[in-house]
């Protein structure tokens, strides 16, 4: 199993954006989403960041709340996403695992054994979106003793003061937003977004990946030669899901994996 750490110290060495996908697992069934997260890291996807279905995913867009409601229809739950992890890892799937969930479902399946669980199941790191710095501490401990790294998030609105803090308080990488908002696709980044990058990754002690809006190669190649990591994910999982509904399940993952494809092309910087 790769490191996120040996990710990112291999693709630098590349002159590379490191390519994080987001999965809305579960959407329109498990048994899918095991066969499209081998696809999308047969593809060219260094790290995937497996999204736990929510009822109430108030950081998202339209995409991933309806893909988190069908998902959640399907009986899908954070426990049976993370052993969807482990029978990955037994089929010989590498590529670092990102657990990316609301505290909720966490903290009812019971942090100490979601911890253990994901550490049995080969996950690199955790996620939880609605977790400030103010509170990280609570879960970063059980997290250290399990070996599973802690994703700090930063918004645009952060001060930098704010977003140096919130990246001595993880490992792994910060997750930094790049719009004001919530997940979706968009046409284009912030006119501000190379000057803020440059800011952020000044002041944060992880490498910085940025994510929230970015939707076609294009919009990756710009964002790779800002950041350490670009990540996309609303485009990918409504092109997985409307391909899955017009054209079956076989077209949906070739879709998929010839998406991912170009966006790992994309991201070699200039």
């Amino acid at each position: 199993m790769k490191t996120i750490r040996e990710i990112f110290e291999k693709n630098a060495g590349e002159n590379r954006a490191t390519l994080i996908t987001f999965i809305s697992c579960g959407d329109p069934n498990l048994p899918f989403t095991e066969k499209l997260v081998k696809t999308v890291c047969a593809a060219g996807a260094d790290i995937v960041e497996l999204g736990v279905p929510f009822s109430d995913p108030m950081a998202d867009g339209a995409t991933i709340q309806a893909a988190s409601q069908r998902a959640l229809a399907g009986g899908a739950t954070l426990k049976k996403v993370v052993e969807m992890a482990g029978g990955l890892r037994r089929g010989g799937v590498e590529n670092p695992f990102v657990l990316f969930s609301y505290y909720n479902p966490i903290f009812k399946l019971g942090l100490e054994n979601s911890a253990k669980l994901s550490r049995e199941n080969g996950i690199n790191a955790w996620l939880s979106v609605d977790v400030p710095l103010e509170e990280s501490g609570e879960i970063s401990g059980v997290l250290v003793e399990n070996g599973i790294d802690l994703i700090p998030l930063a918004a645009p609105t952060s001060g930098l003061e704010r977003v140096r803090k919130i990246s001595e308080s993880g490992s792994g990488f910060l997750y930094y937003v790049t719009v004001a908002g919530v997940t979706g696709a968009r046409k284009s980044l912030p006119e501000t977004f190379a000057k803020r990058l440059a800011e952020v990754r000044k002041v944060s002690v992880l490498p910085v990946a940025a994510g929230f809006g970015i939707s076609s190669p294009e919009m990756a190649h710009a964002a790779a030669q800002s950041a350490d990591a670009v990540v996309v994910g609303s485009r990918l999982v409504d092109l997985a899901f409307t391909t899955y509904l017009e054209k079956g399940e076989d077209a949906a993952l070739k879709a998929a994996g010839d998406f991912v494809a170009s966006l790992a092309s994309a991201v070699r910087r200039d």
